[in-house]
């Protein structure tokens, strides 16, 4: 028995009083503007941790969840009633006039999405701390799910990477609960999230670090949004101090970091070869980033286009590491970008 949507389309009437002095504002049915925030889904269980999704939904979704997991949960709850299911009576004839009609709940509509990933230095995030920079890409049409990932210390590397593809798989695998098009995700990070957002984007061809449940669904995104992260690590702190004594045995963990192709393991550009396919990526950096220099950015973009890929390149002005970085013109230009290709 499916739950039927038009029950929760009923009918109001509409107020005709009037009053000297009042005036009157359009409603916008179209929810264009309104953005609905459906926190802590938990997409996996690792290493004793429960991680999680927060969610952004365009539009005020109608209960306080998606449709999908909405009408599922009415129809398990129905199934558990005294007597068994029990059909639901056709719904009745309109009255006239006066009356306008409430929206129906999201039926069968299906958004593209954003998988998010906050940069931390590999370590513990903060995944609510930048939900509100992200409102207007949910504004703009899409799912954004800002996703968990164990810190390095607790997993090391391909951990995080591991996660972030077990959530890709997640919401592909239950994109009817979530009201997700599984033919259109993106992931985008910044920081550690950009440098792990690469190592997705340049994965997808293989299955190295795709354990975990949902073996059988792809991990592979559609499009990879990276905001000033490491891309090669045999570069990485040129002119400023090697970082790599530090930073490889954090990442890696102490053994691993021994091995001889522990610095191509974590590089997102070693993953990149002309005969192999890959998404369209965007790439935006500070060209004042004090903590992952610009020349990051770079190498991935050359090595990209060498390779023959889409790549597209944004250097921001006077921006530092996410300092002054965070503008409507930079949102603008990854929004149009995820447009065009997810």
């Amino acid at each position: 028995m499916a739950f039927d949507p038009r029950f929760m389309n009923r009918l109001i009437p509409q107020d005709e009083s009037e009053a000297e002095g009042m005036k009157t504002l359009y409603a916008d049915r179209s929810e264009s503007y309104g953005v609905r925030y459906v926190h802590d889904v938990v997409y996996a269980r690792r290493s004793g941790m429960d991680l999680h999704l927060q969610m952004l939904y365009p539009g005020l979704l109608f209960p306080n969840m998606p449709s999908g997991l909405f009408r599922r949960r009415i129809e398990e709850m129905m199934k558990k009633m005294p007597g068994g299911p029990k059909r639901m009576p056709e719904p009745g004839p309109l009255p006239e006039s006066k009356y306008i009609p409430i929206p129906e709940v999201q039926s069968q509509k299906r958004f593209p999405c954003v998988i998010f990933i906050k940069g931390s230095g590999w370590s513990k995030q903060d995944c609510y701390v930048e939900l509100p920079m992200l409102i207007d890409i949910a504004r703009a049409g899409f799912v954004v799910a800002a996703v968990e990932y164990r810190p390095a210390y607790v997993e090391p590397f391909p951990g995080f990477v591991s996660d972030v593809k077990q959530a890709i798989r997640f919401l592909r695998a239950n994109c009817d609960d979530f009201d997700i098009d599984p033919n259109r995700i993106a992931i985008m990070g910044d920081s550690s999230g950009g440098h792990t957002s690469l190592m997705v984007g340049s994965t997808g061809w293989m299955r190295d670090y795709d354990d975990g449940e949902y073996p059988e669904v792809s991990s592979e995104v559609q499009a990879c949004v990276a905001w000033y992260g490491v891309a090669d690590f045999s570069r990485f702190g040129e002119g400023t101090g090697d970082y790599r004594p530090m930073l490889l045995p954090m990442i890696l963990g102490e053994e691993g970091a021994k091995r001889p192709d522990a610095v191509e393991l974590i590089s997102p550009v070693s993953y990149i070869h002309e005969e192999n396919e890959y998404p369209p990526f965007l790439l935006m950096h500070g060209d004042r980033d004090v903590t992952v220099p610009f020349e990051q950015s770079l190498i991935m973009y050359n090595k990209l286009r060498s390779c023959g890929k889409h790549a597209e390149f944004w250097k921001v002005l006077g921006a530092n590491h996410g300092q002054y970085f965070w503008t409507k013109e930079v949102l603008q230009a990854t929004i149009d970008f995820l447009k065009a290709y997810v």
